[in-house]
């Protein structure tokens, strides 16, 4: 009798297959977990990207036209307007892909302890998160926030007496 010992049997080839299922299994959810992670950290390097963008335009603006500045949130798009009457200029600084939401800044006053008038400050208080399709804040996803004082003139005002060390 011939006996064919080169064929694999039935259990051999389940044993194979369920192996490489397995191996397989784990090697997909490690590269899912990977490319998860990688779109969220993309998707916060944006974030912060256009943050900064936009907190380096402010700032540009601030110093530059103090007093012709208002900053205001339309649809979750940051506009800086600067001048006044016909010769005012509208700009969006923020991605139209993020969506901005906070307060409109405004800019203040800042007195002495006399109320002498020393200086002007801006707050700036926002909250960016990515746009959805239709335009409204996804609120699933990453989120940064920009939240930061501009102070003019930054020269330390007060005078400070010498010190009576020895």
């Amino acid at each position: 009798m011939i006996h064919n010992s080169r064929g694999v049997t039935l259990v051999e080839m389940l044993a194979a297959i369920t192996i490489a299922t397995i191996c397989f299994v784990l090697i997909f959810s490690i590269w899912l977990s990977g490319e998860k992670s990688a779109q969220h950290t993309m998707t916060q390097n944006d974030l912060q990207a256009d943050a900064h963008l936009v907190q380096a335009r402010i700032t540009r603006a601030f110093y530059e036209q103090k007093d012709n500045l208002t900053l205001t949130i339309d649809n979750g798009e940051v506009i800086l307007a600067t001048g006044k009457g016909s010769s005012s200029q509208q700009e969006h600084i923020s991605s139209p892909n993020l969506f901005y939401s906070g307060d409109g800044s405004e800019l203040q006053d800042i007195s002495d302890d006399t109320g002498n008038f020393i200086g002007t400050k801006l707050t700036i208080d926002y909250v960016i998160k990515t746009r959805t399709a239709v335009g409204s804040a996804d609120n699933e996803g990453p989120s940064f926030h920009l939240s930061t004082t501009l102070n003019y003139p930054w020269e330390d005002v007060e005078e400070r007496e010498p010190s009576d060390a020895p």
